[in-house]
């Protein structure tokens, strides 16, 4: 992925921002079609020029102790400011699909300002994509994300805390607004530098509702 020319970064850009741009103008549950962020929601993070993740996230009640989602995400990183990835939702009870995710960083981001980045999730066939646009930024030991997104014509808020334990320990917790939608607890642990494990409990808004699990094996190259 080095050697993506900058004629094939825009060609990829382009299209990404005027999606995005298009229904924020109109102004999301979360994305099944995974970027770089923590359970739920995406933050500003990015996945490094040249490298890649390969991550298959496993979603189900844990009331019933089953698994009813099942997708293979992959995220690349195409140069410092973009990564892109193809998705596969291999889950039983869906029609097979193919999805497509886009993040772009605007605002790098200092010790005074966020970083900022928008991009598109569920970008696929026969299905709504997803825009959004989130904001993150260091809070002392902590970092905060906060965001709006669209997801089947409303739109959603969602925010976000991470904060890193030791080296290879981020605990983190988010929530999207809307009663379709959920909040979550979890935790990253990387293994190694190749292998990390995201794992977290999903809290339906009603209240009404069983917990449910979301776990993704991340694993990652160059």
């Amino acid at each position: 992925m080095t050697n993506v020319t900058t004629s094939l970064r825009l060609k990829l850009f382009v299209p990404m921002a005027a999606a995005v741009a298009t229904a924020l103008l109109g102004l999301a549950a979360p994305c099944p079609a995974c970027y770089s962020g923590l359970i739920i929601i995406p933050t500003a993070d990015m996945v490094e020029p040249g490298k890649y993740a390969i991550e298959p996230q496993f979603d189900g009640s844990l009331a019933e102790s089953s698994i009813d989602t099942r997708i293979l995400n992959s995220q690349f990183g195409l140069s410092p400011r973009l990564e892109a990835g193809v998705d596969f939702d291999l889950s039983e009870d869906a029609d097979p699909r193919v999805l497509g995710n886009f993040k772009y960083l605007a605002a790098a981001g200092s010790k005074r300002a966020p970083a900022i980045a928008l991009g598109l999730c569920n970008a696929g066939s026969n299905i709504r994509s997803n825009p959004y646009v989130v904001a993150t930024h260091e809070l002392g030991s902590l970092r905060g994300h906060l965001g709006i997104t669209r997801i089947e014509g409303s739109s959603r808020w969602f925010a976000g805390l991470d904060r890193a334990v030791t080296d290879r320990l981020t605990l983190m917790a988010d929530y999207t607004n809307g009663e379709e939608n959920l909040a979550s607890v979890g935790f990253n642990y990387q293994f190694k530098d190749e292998f990390g494990v995201m794992a977290g409990v999903l809290f339906p808004n009603p209240g009404d509702e069983d917990a449910g699990f979301s776990l993704h094996l991340v694993f990652m190259g160059s």
